[in-house]
């Protein structure tokens, strides 16, 4: 009989969770809340909050973090995972992004390896801006 209740709990307690997964989980934790005003692309940041000539790290609505540069008017941004292991770069201090795991250091302009051990670029992704915020083109 104990046999048959845990079971029943525990399958209970699977399709509770389940059903209440609206409540807090890593979905209503999704790092999109600094991107105000749905409908459309969502905003990764304001054009303003990017240094000239230099950039900010901030999260990607389709997953892990983005490096956001500006130089003038022109606006790129890379994934900001270290192609050596995987580490989130820090932002861009006189051009440069370094990974705080193992040191490698990338050019905040184009994404190339300035050092190693990372051998890659940080991978280019496709932004535009719209209005006064940067966005996922």
């Amino acid at each position: 009989m104990v046999a048959l209740v845990v079971p029943g709990a525990v399958l209970a307690a699977c399709s509770d969770s389940s059903d209440s997964s609206g409540g807090a989980t890593t979905n209503g934790s999704t790092p999109g809340g600094s991107t105000p005003g749905g409908g459309g692309a969502a905003g990764l940041t304001a054009v303003a909050d990017v240094p000239e000539g230099g950039g900010v790290i901030v999260a990607n609505p389709e997953g892990g973090m983005l490096l956001i540069v500006r130089e003038g008017d022109e606006v790129k941004a890379y994934n900001a995972a270290c192609t050596h292991m995987g580490t989130t770069v820090e932002a861009p201090v006189d051009g440069v992004s370094t990974c705080p795991n193992h040191g490698s250091q990338f050019n905040a302009a184009d994404g190339s390896v300035k050092k190693g051990p990372a051998a890659q670029p940080l991978a280019t992704v496709d932004v535009k801006v719209e209005g006064d915020q940067v966005v996922l083109a």
